[in-house]
């Protein structure tokens, strides 16, 4: 399988926070089928069993409401979206485990996948927990759509004033030649660093 370009973004020092609601648009990770949500999060940089029980208290899985970090991982194409509390009577609805779990809509169970497969699950970090671990996860690469960057720049033009070099598989490149690249590609792998 031909890997995507690696697009590797140098950013001015302590800037990097403002890129890690590129998140939201999910980052595509390999796992093996039937791997439990906790142990898929522990497994990603910077996180930690302590971090994701404590922190991450909301978890949807293909736009569905889970309570448990023990939920297998069962099918490629699986959205599991994570973040930290959420205020309101939404985030008191949504909470992992919360006594108000019975106002939501119920979840549709999915039969599983061969145990041997390996599984392409595709993650979006909100709020606090992409703000705490994303500059951490986009140090160290990311495999994500080119429209999501495309997206993100689009509308964030004044973060292009903060990259100091762009290098694609390892050459350097202008802001127009990455316009054309992420209008041709469907995948990336990112990495975002500071100088």
């Amino acid at each position: 399988m031909k890997l995507p370009p690696h697009i590797a973004l140098t950013v001015s020092t302590k800037i990097t926070a403002p890129f890690t609601t590129l998140l939201q648009g999910g980052i595509f990770i390999d796992v093996p089928c039937n791997t439990q949500i906790g142990e898929f999060l522990t497994s990603l940089p910077g996180f930690n069993q302590e971090y994701v029980q404590s922190r991450v208290e909301t978890i949807f899985i293909d736009g569905l409401p889970a309570d448990s970090l023990s939920q297998p991982l069962t099918s490629s194409g699986t959205v599991l979206a994570i973040s930290a509390a959420m205020p309101g009577l939404a985030g008191a609805i949504f909470r992992k485990n919360s006594v108000h779990a019975a106002l939501r809509t119920a979840p549709i169970t999915k039969e599983a996948e061969s145990a041997e497969k390996t599984i392409q699950v595709r993650l979006k970090l909100f709020n606090m927990i992409a703000l705490e671990k994303g500059a951490q996860l986009l140090h160290e690469g990311c495999v994500m759509k080119a429209s999501t960057v495309q997206y993100f720049f689009s509308y964030r033009k004044h973060l292009l004033k903060q990259i100091a070099e762009i290098r694609v598989n390892g050459d350097l490149i202008s802001f127009e030649d990455l316009h054309l690249l992420l209008n041709r590609k469907d995948t990336i792998l990112l990495t975002i660093s500071s100088n």
